[in-house]
């Protein structure tokens, strides 16, 4: 019998467990390990790079979960007419005090290489991250996590964008209704990221 996963929004009493099941869930995702090429401190790094996106999505965008914190889904809104929001430079802070200085310039490319590629001209909800638990991928949980917010957005008549790690990821996507748009960001000597839009159903 399936499991039924119940997604809910995510409070602050589960941001702890969430910054822990991010962290790990992204050890040996390809990008990351591009990144953060040292093993014995990148868990300890994911903490603070993902840690912070978590903070991020909590107090300006949306962040959802499911029972036992098995993955998360961290939203943010672009609204291409409205004004860029205040950054206090706390996040940067936070990075420049965790991480080393060779790993902050490769993701500083990557955030360039991103930015670059980012769709500008249309609102859209945006999905910078989704993780599942290791021992809990494959159980349905990231299906469940994006069926519940692409519910959403289909009744809003908004559409997505991601970036898709790996081609087994894009194909998860392209399930539910994403489609790889003509480009891909390629990193030096590295992976590349596959970018997905989604119009509304």
């Amino acid at each position: 019998m399936s499991t039924i996963h119940r997604v809910r929004t995510a409070t602050a009493a589960d941001v702890p467990a969430l910054k822990s099941v991010i962290a790990t869930a992204f050890l040996a995702d390809p990008i990351s390990e591009w990144v953060f090429r040292d093993e014995t401190t990148r868990l300890d790094q994911h903490l603070v790079f993902f840690g912070g996106f978590v903070d991020v999505a909590m107090a300006t965008g949306r962040a959802e979960t499911v029972d036992d914190h098995r993955g998360l889904a961290l939203w943010l809104d672009v609204d291409v007419d409205a004004a860029e929001p205040d950054d206090d430079g706390s996040y940067a802070a936070a990075l420049e005090a965790g991480i080393d200085g060779e790993t902050l310039k490769r993701l500083a490319l990557l955030d360039d290489l991103m930015t670059a590629n980012h769709p500008h001209d249309r609102s859209h909800a945006y999905l910078p991250f989704i993780a599942v638990h290791p021992d809990h991928q494959g159980t349905g949980v990231g299906a469940a996590l994006l069926r519940h917010r692409l519910a959403d957005l289909d009744a809003a008549g908004r559409p997505a964008y991601l970036e898709a790690s790996g081609l087994r990821n894009a194909a998860l996507y392209e399930r539910l209704g994403f489609q790889r748009m003509p480009e891909t960001i390629d990193l030096p000597d590295g992976p590349s990221l596959y970018p997905m839009w989604r119009d509304p159903r």
